[in-house]
């Protein structure tokens, strides 16, 4: 069992879930409202996904000696671990990568497969500050989608951090990546919250907490 201290992210790649045999193991080591999570998606892919972030968790859980019985969900829909104040963790998936962030206070993750950021779509999220920024950065429109991609991530996990996804509007979410990305919302800045990014295979990750360092690498679960 892991220390209550320690903080640590789990990932999967999620594509040896392509094989049925595979599938239907893993499957049946979820509990009934996982396995109903998974039963409502129809695309393969996301199915994988919603399965492989199962395995995380799954994995995340044993190392603190927890079982899945032990979760359970907030008004705001997102899981948390009955009666334990000291543990928290947070999932993300995208592409073919379930990933967990796993700690002893409040934790964010997102991970975001590295895709095309058209105009429509980056004046959607980015204010002007962020797209100058990057702008100024890129040396190709590769470069430049990996940076759309990675602050994405960054504001992502900042709206999971606080519990809010979506209804945090990432436009009024700014990061200040110039100045060591101190975050603002509305305005107003979020002190004493920090980013621990990662890459793996095209994707961006992003890790957001109250800590200045969190796992230095990415964990993989031993299938």
């Amino acid at each position: 069992m892991r220390k209550m201290t320690s903080d640590f992210v789990l990932g999967v790649n999620t594509a040896f879930l392509e094989k049925p045999e595979n599938f239907r193991l893993w499957y049946e080591k979820m509990p009934s409202y996982r396995k109903e999570k998974i039963d409502t998606i129809r695309p393969l892919n996301s199915k994988n996904l919603s399965l492989g972030a199962g395995i995380v968790l799954l994995n995340g859980l044993s190392q603190w000696g927890i079982s899945f019985d032990e979760i359970s969900f907030a008004e705001n829909g997102k899981p948390f671990i009955k009666g334990a104040d000291g543990n928290r963790f947070n999932l993300s998936h995208s592409g073919t990568l379930a990933v967990g962030a796993f700690s002893d206070a409040a934790v964010g993750i997102d991970v975001e497969k590295i895709k095309t950021f058209g105009t429509r779509l980056v004046n959607f999220v980015y204010n002007e500050n962020e797209i100058t920024y990057i702008k100024n950065r890129s040396n190709s429109e590769e470069e430049e989608n990996t940076l759309y991609t990675r602050l994405w991530t960054m504001k992502e996990s900042v709206m999971k951090y606080y519990g809010q996804g979506l209804s945090m509007d990432p436009r009024k979410l700014y990061i200040d990546q110039e100045h060591d990305n101190q975050v603002f919302f509305e305005g107003m800045n979020l002190p004493d919250i920090y980013f621990t990014g990662y890459e793996y295979e095209g994707h961006c990750i992003t890790v957001c907490s109250g800590k200045k360092s969190f796992s230095d690498e990415i964990e993989f679960v031993q299938i």
